[in-house]
């Protein structure tokens, strides 16, 4: 007897609560066939939560949640960056996120496409929709509401720009990251030995030099990380072109003002010339 296993799969209905806000986020939907429903009255979340609960086969989720292909996945997705790649990129953008008391950035990296958005600006579906259902009411539902916005950075690995800043990086610090990772490998293949030496060796069983050891190991490991995320956030800072990405996804949000907008302004004049 076999037993054939089958996923189930949910409907998934985009819905927009301004058009002219997340006018980008309708028009990158619309380029790749999809429909976006209008929900722009104000119960329209507890609607959507009273839908979902009678019909669990369906999903609703706001165009501008996250990137129309995290939304609807696809089987024959294919990333074109490494792993590498992005843990280099990702302290790189971080750098030149605004700081923003209660606001925090996450880098995400998603292949989107040569012709779409260099990078894209997204907010949790899960705690936007706590977060306006708080507005509402009160009680125990406050505690989303005091939580810290999240905003997710998606970078698009498949954007010329975006590689640009890749090969920027490499050029500008390739050598010194290079003996970086060496000096990582080699130190995490020696607390790797290290640690099987202890075997099946209580703690309390372990010599204390061998604890003074692994914990040296574990110390200039973080210290080499440190110093090689250190280095990549400085060329972060002082690289025009991954600022002016990350201000163009925060002004297509409607999130660039007063002083950083000036200094975008300008920053593009000097691009342009």
């Amino acid at each position: 007897m076999t037993t054939r296993l089958t996923r189930i799969k949910k409907l998934v209905y985009l819905y927009t609560a301004n058009q002219d806000e997340q006018y980008t986020f309708i028009q990158d939907a619309k380029d790749k066939g999809y429909d976006v429903l209008v929900m722009d009255d104000v119960l329209s979340t507890h609607l959507i939560n009273k839908l979902e609960q009678k019909h669990t086969e369906k999903r609703f989720v706001r165009v501008d949640s996250d990137v129309i292909d995290n939304l609807i996945r696809k089987d024959d997705e294919k990333e074109h960056m490494t792993y590498e790649e992005k843990q280099d990129l990702s302290p790189v953008f971080q750098a030149v996120c605004p700081e923003t008391k209660g606001l925090n950035y996450l880098i995400d990296f998603k292949a989107m496409g040569e012709k779409a958005q260099p990078m894209v600006i997204t907010r949790n579906e899960f705690m936007r929709r706590m977060k306006d259902m708080s507005k509402m009411q009160g009680g125990g539902m406050n505690f989303y509401g005091d939580l810290p916005d999240s905003l997710n950075l998606i970078v698009n690995t498949d954007h010329p720009l975006v590689k640009k800043v890749l090969d920027e990086k490499e050029e500008s610090l390739g050598q010194e990251l290079s003996k970086l990772r060496d000096e990582l490998t080699a130190l995490k293949e020696e607390k790797e030995t290290a640690e099987k030496a202890k075997g099946g060796k209580k703690e309390e069983e372990v010599p204390q030099e061998e604890k003074e050891k692994l914990e040296d190991l574990e110390k200039k490991i973080s210290d080499v990380e440190a110093d090689k995320r250190k280095k990549l956030e400085a060329f972060g800072k002082d690289n025009k072109l991954a600022r002016q990405l990350v201000d163009l996804a925060l002004l297509a949000n409607g999130m660039l003002k007063g002083e950083d907008l000036d200094k975008f302004v300008r920053r593009s004049v000097e691009l342009i010339k």
